[in-house]
């Protein structure tokens, strides 16, 4: 097992805006990573997460307060993408209870 270290990153900076204007040429694990520290707490570790031809673990060795934690502007705008990230789930779990009622099922293909 090979040990990384991942550059310090910021959730607040995951806008689609910020996301075009640079173009991105990280390993498309670094994405699984971020989203399996999200919500760990420091010392924390996640579970296996399988990828390509191998799998990874992430560790969270601390958290730094972001340069932007006090730009009022991207905190909004996070804040927004959450609420409206917990709203699509919330209705898509509504939605699948409804047809699951109705005996609605969709042909996969």
């Amino acid at each position: 097992a090979k040990a990384e270290k991942v550059p310090p990153f910021s959730l607040l900076d995951e806008t689609p805006e910020a996301q075009s204007k640079e173009e991105k040429k990280e390993p498309p694990e670094l994405t699984t990573i971020k989203d399996a520290v999200a919500y760990l707490n420091p010392g924390e570790i996640s579970d296996f997460l399988p990828s390509d031809e191998s799998g990874l673990i992430a560790i969270l060795e601390k958290r730094e307060p972001s340069g932007d934690a006090n730009n009022v502007a991207k905190k909004t705008a996070f804040e927004n993408r959450m609420l409206n990230n917990k709203r699509q789930i919330v209705f898509y779990e509504w939605l699948r209870d409804r047809q699951r009622e109705a005996g609605v099922q969709f042909a996969k293909g």
